[in-house]
């Protein structure tokens, strides 16, 4: 979450000082005729009215025209943001392979013990590798510009969405079936067990409405029209679901981890080594650890 969230800040930080003032200012002065639709300049037949080589403020940008709302992708749509923040990104995709790495420890372990039913167990071996793959193809957000093929540049962020769910989906089965309880929030398993399934009811309910608007961008280029239109004024459809999409998939999933790190028993790694015996050694040296 901390990757993730100082992600999005960096690179909005950089697309505003840095990345803004070059797309408002359009194609540099001196391009050939034939070039000026080259990059993110390349909007001759945009609903806004630019032609080719024209400039555009980011309220404007290729996200904006096609989904009606600016999302979190558009703040490192553009060079230079979207080189820098690739370069940031492994520190986010290795802390969740990781993160998954563990969860699928800690159900192996709580599997063992009896914690957990067998058919959380065979789930957990089928979504884990496929949660793993999803997580790391996010990348391709970099790789397959926005701009150029928005379609392609969605798949990416569509298969991390899925990886979201997946991980939202285990971690409330795991609290509830391994009868969790928090004292220090004067919840016992009962009350934990009800506020968790009412949390992924919720959750399932804004991720179905989210993921088949995005698998909708992939297949089309655009999200439905209904979801351009205004709920209220200022603010629409498209954008109103992302944000509760944000806040069930990122703010909740941050204060549910920090009280579950506090109450729930931590995973404990030990790393160590068999002795190493050599010629001429003592016996007190060859038992000795270093």
């Amino acid at each position: 979450y901390f990757f993730f969230l100082s992600m999005i800040l960096l690179a909005g930080q950089i697309t505003n000082r840095v990345a803004a003032p070059i797309l408002a200012a359009g194609a540099p002065e001196g391009t050939p005729v034939e070039r000026l639709g080259c990059g993110p300049f390349n909007r001759g037949n945009s609903s806004f009215g630019f032609g080719y080589g024209d400039g555009f403020p980011m309220e404007q940008s290729h996200l904006e025209e096609a989904f009606g709302y600016p999302n979190t992708c558009t703040a490192w749509d553009y060079s230079p943001a979207r080189e820098i923040i690739a370069m940031y990104f492994p520190a986010l995709e290795y802390s969740m392979v990781i993160y998954l790495v563990f969860n699928f420890i800690t159900d192996m372990l709580s599997h063992q013990r009896g914690s957990l039913p067998d058919w959380y167990w065979n789930a957990s071996k089928v979504l884990f590798p496929i949660a793993i793959f999803l997580a790391i193809q996010f990348r391709m957000i970099f790789v397959l510009i926005a701009y150029e093929n928005i379609k392609t540049h969605t798949a990416a962020f569509l298969g991390f969405q899925f990886t979201i769910v997946i991980i939202a989906i285990m971690n409330t089965f795991y609290v509830i079936l391994t009868g969790q309880s928090y004292p220090e929030m004067k919840m016992n398993a009962k009350v934990v067990g009800l506020v968790a399934k009412v949390y992924l009811v919720l959750n399932m309910l804004i991720s179905a409405v989210k993921i088949s608007a995005t698998a909708y961008a992939v297949a089309t280029g655009t999200v439905p029209d209904l979801l351009k239109t205004d709920v209220f004024p200022g603010t629409k459809w498209v954008k109103l679901i992302d944000t509760f999409y944000m806040f069930f998939n990122v703010v909740l999933p941050l204060c549910i981890s920090y009280v579950r790190m506090k109450s729930e028993e931590p995973l404990v790694l030990e790393i160590t080594m068999p002795k190493h015996n050599y010629e001429g050694a003592s016996k007190e040296e060859q038992s000795r650890i270093i």
